[in-house]
């Protein structure tokens, strides 16, 4: 084999290997986000979150499976996207009471009763923060899931405030939990 052939195979061989390195270490990228999704999930949520799985490619979160509770499935895209790393999540987790009964309007009617509750807590609960926090309270974001208020705060609001903003929302009637989140900043 010539010098200049056996050159340009160790160019190839060094190329390869590159990329080789580049996949596996996105591959491990996305494995940690995945693993840091699942904790979050659990730490968050508890043992309903158990059915869910995590999938991540570059930043990209896909959460399937079902949950028994409404709030475990909206606040499971809330959560995961406070994951650092995360970009973009698609939340396909169903409710397991519309798996066994699809077809059933009063799945679809009771949904909506609960969608309107929700809303009007999580207004009372902006209402509350604003009052008691002055214009910190506008920087919190706010969501509600059968009585769970989460609560989305930026990693430049003091953890004084932050207790006090939890302490506020606990205080509003209707509120049985609250969760407390920091955006992820962005990547």
């Amino acid at each position: 084999m010539s010098l200049k052939t056996l050159s340009k195979v160790a160019l190839l061989g060094i190329v390869l290997l590159g990329a080789h390195a580049a996949i596996a270490a996105e591959n491990k990228s996305d494995w940690t986000t995945t693993l840091n999704v699942k904790l979050a999930l659990l730490d968050k949520l508890g043992s309903d979150s158990l059915n869910m799985e995590v999938d991540s490619a570059a930043g990209a979160v896909t959460l399937t499976g079902t949950v028994n509770k409404r709030e475990t499935r909206e606040l499971a895209q809330t959560v995961a996207k406070s994951v650092s790393g995360v970009k973009s999540v698609q939340n396909d987790v169903l409710l397991e009471a519309s798996v066994e009964n699809p077809n059933k309007v009063g799945v679809v009617a009771g949904e909506t009763e609960a969608e309107v509750k929700d809303s009007v807590l999580s207004t009372k609960v902006r209402l509350v923060l604003v009052n008691k926090m002055g214009s910190d309270g506008f920087k919190i974001g706010t969501e509600s899931a059968s009585g769970v208020v989460t609560l989305r705060f930026n990693d430049d609001l003091p953890l004084a405030r932050r207790t006090s903003a939890t302490k506020a929302a606990m205080t509003v009637r209707g509120v049985k939990k609250v969760v407390a989140v920091t955006k992820a900043k962005a990547a």
